[in-house]
C-alpha cells in the first residue's frame, strides 16, 4: 500500500512540476533525471548462529531488527518526490532524452540504496478488568512499536559529460524517528523524512535568487519589512527564510556578505511576497541608504 500511494504521489507531483515553474532568466528551471536506484544492501545472513543471535539481542534489550525487502521502488518515489518539491527541478522518471539532456544544466541522479530497515520493540502493558465476581483482574498485553531506517547515496551527475558534481548521503535513523505501531507506517515516516532532506539539499544547490523591489517599515533605525519580487509562481510559502547579501568585485570574482535574513509573512502575487526582517536590519538599512548591490537566496524551509 505504502509503495504504491509514493509511485501515485511522485507521477502527480512530476506533472505539476512541468508547469509550476517560470522561465525567470535569474532562475532557470534545471532539467533533473532520477535514473537508476542500484540496491547495495548486503544479504541478510539467515544461518543457525545469526537467528540464535538476533533472538538472544530481542530478549536482551527487547527489541529486533529487520530488513526490508521489496521497497525499492517506494525509496525511489520518494526521491522523485523530494526532487520534485525543490523549487527549480524539473524532475523526469526515467533516462533524460536527447533534448533534455542537451538542455543547459541539466543534470540527472543515480542513488544507491545501501540500507533499509525496520526496528522492533515489545512492550508489556499491565491492566485491569473487572471479573465475574466485581473484583478487579490484573492482565497483560505485549504492545508491538517499529521504527525505520535507511540510507540513500545521491550520484548527482551532469547530463552533458556524465562528471559527478554532488554525492550527498542520507540517513534516516533510530533517532530521527518517533516509535508508531506498524512497520508500514514506519517505513511511511521514513519515506517523508528522505523526501524532506532531498529537497533541501536540491533547494540549497540550487536556490532562488530576487530582489527587494519595495521598502516597507523602519523602527529604531532598523529595516523590519521589505517587498520581494519572488511569489506563488516559483513555489515561494509563508514561513520560507531568505538570505540577503552584498555583492562586490573582488580581483574579477564576486564576494558575498551576507547581511540580513528574511521570512516570508504573506505571498501576495505571481512574483511578490512581503517578508519580515528577521535579523541585520540595521546593515539592511545601511545597504539599501547606500544603495549597495543586493542579491536575496532561498535560505532554508
Amino acid at each position: 500500500m505504502l509503495k504504491k500511494r509514493l509511485l501515485t504521489a511522485a507521477a502527480a507531483i512530476f506533472m505539476i512540476a512541468l508547469t509550476a515553474f517560470s522561465q525567470d532568466e535569474r532562475n532557470p528551471v534545471i532539467v533533473a533525471s532520477m535514473n537508476k536506484l542500484e540496491n547495495t544492501r548486503k544479504t541478510a545472513d539467515k544461518s543457525a548462529g545469526s537467528v540464535i543471535g538476533e533472538i538472544a539481542t530481542a530478549v536482551l534489550v527487547g527489541q529486533s531488527t529487520k530488513q526490508m525487502e521489496g521497497y525499492d521502488g517506494a525509496v525511489r518515489s520518494a526521491i522523485i518526490k523530494g526532487m520534485s518539491e525543490a523549487h527549480r527541478l524539473r524532475v523526469v522518471d526515467g533516462p533524460l532524452t536527447k533534448d533534455e539532456a542537451s538542455a543547459p544544466g541539466s543534470i540527472y541522479v543515480d542513488a544507491t540504496l545501501s540500507n533499509i530497515t525496520t526496528t522492533t520493540k515489545n512492550e508489556i502493558v499491565e491492566y485491569e478488568v473487572k471479573g465475574k465476581n466485581g473484583e478487579k483482574e490484573k492482565k497483560t498485553r505485549t504492545d508491538v512499536y517499529y521504527r525505520a531506517q535507511l540510507a540513500v547515496t545521491l550520484h548527482v551527475k551532469n547530463a552533458g559529460d556524465d562528471a559527478v558534481i554532488a554525492s550527498p548521503s542520507f540517513s534516516v535513523t533510530e533517532s530521527d524517528m518517533s516509535w508508531v505501531n506498524s512497520a508500514e507506517k514506519a517505513l511511511e515516516n521514513a519515506m517523508k523524512r528522505l523526501s524532506n532532506r532531498v529537497m533541501v539539499f536540491f533547494d540549497g544547490m540550487y536556490p532562488l535568487t530576487c530582489q527587494i523591489i519595495e521598502r516597507g517599515g523602519v523602527r529604531n533605525d532598523k529595516q523590519k519589512e521589505v517587498y520581494i519580487d519572488l511569489g506563488s509562481v516559483h513555489g515561494l510559502t509563508a514561513g520560507q527564510t531568505l538570505a540577503i547579501y552584498t555583492i562586490r568585485m573582488i580581483g574579477g570574482k564576486e564576494a558575498r556578505k551576507q547581511v540580513a535574513r528574511l521570512r516570508v509573512k504573506t505571498v501576495e502575487g505571481d512574483e511578490v511576497s512581503f517578508c519580515k526582517v528577521l535579523s541585520g536590519g540595521r546593515d539592511l538599512k545601511t545597504a539599501l541608504d547606500e544603495g549597495l548591490e543586493l542579491i536575496v537566496e532561498t535560505y532554508e524551509r
